[in-house]
């Protein structure tokens, strides 16, 4: 258990504070949501990694959860431009965020974004080439059972790949150390992986600025 010095500063922070943030990158919402959605905009180097680790063809159907200000979404429909791109998000902040700019895409049919999470997708089973999630799977409950609803939706063959920043860079802050993250390291995320039913699971790491970038990789 963590004790209350993990919680307050030696000037007396309040854990009430640090709690309030996470869970804003958890679930953005009202005016500390746009806010958390600007600060979201730094993860655009660990979404272009993530999607170089998918391949995506121009044909392909595509899944993102938490797509956030959709960077990533705008991201993938430019290489799948004859497929479609799909995206679940469950903060009606990013929903707005991400629409605005994606809106040529939405309007054209390439794109469609909803209201939701991976715990229960709304989508027939066999319908995505590839999906993917960065900087999420903290804020999974149950990342297991999301893991396996990702499988239902992905095509044999399908691909899926998930971006961390790694547990050694993220345990020392107090963000983390709210209980509203999970924490990994790429054997952990492969492992569940596993369990889920996927094949081939592995990882790869990237050095970033500071930190250390983990992308799981696998395939259904």
């Amino acid at each position: 258990m963590i004790g209350l010095a993990a919680f307050y500063g030696e000037r007396g922070e309040s854990m009430g504070l640090w709690l309030s943030l996470a869970q804003q990158f958890r679930q953005p919402s009202g005016f500390l949501g746009l806010l958390a959605g600007f600060l979201l905009r730094i993860n655009r180097g660990g979404i272009d990694w993530t999607i170089e680790q998918l391949d995506i063809q121009p044909t392909d159907h595509v899944l993102e959860i938490g797509f956030g200000p959709g960077y990533g979404i705008r991201r993938a429909a430019s290489l799948a431009a004859r497929g479609r791109v799909a995206g679940v998000d469950f903060s009606q902040t990013m929903l707005q965020q991400a629409t605005r700019r994606n809106a040529e895409a939405i309007d054209a049919g390439l794109v469609e974004l909803c209201l939701g999470d991976a715990t229960a997708l709304l989508y027939p089973g066999d319908t995505f080439h590839k999906a993917f999630a960065t900087n999420v799977v903290y804020f999974w409950k149950a990342p297991l059972a999301n893991l396996q609803e990702l499988h239902r939706v992905l095509k044999s063959g399908g691909r899926l790949a998930l971006y961390v920043i790694a547990k050694e860079n993220l345990q020392k802050f107090r963000l983390t150390q709210t209980c509203v993250y999970q924490l990994y390291t790429g054997e952990d995320l492969v492992r569940l992986l596993t369990q889920a039913g996927f094949r081939q699971a592995r990882f790869v790491t990237k050095a970033e600025r500071h930190r250390t970038g983990i992308c799981a990789v696998a395939e259904k």
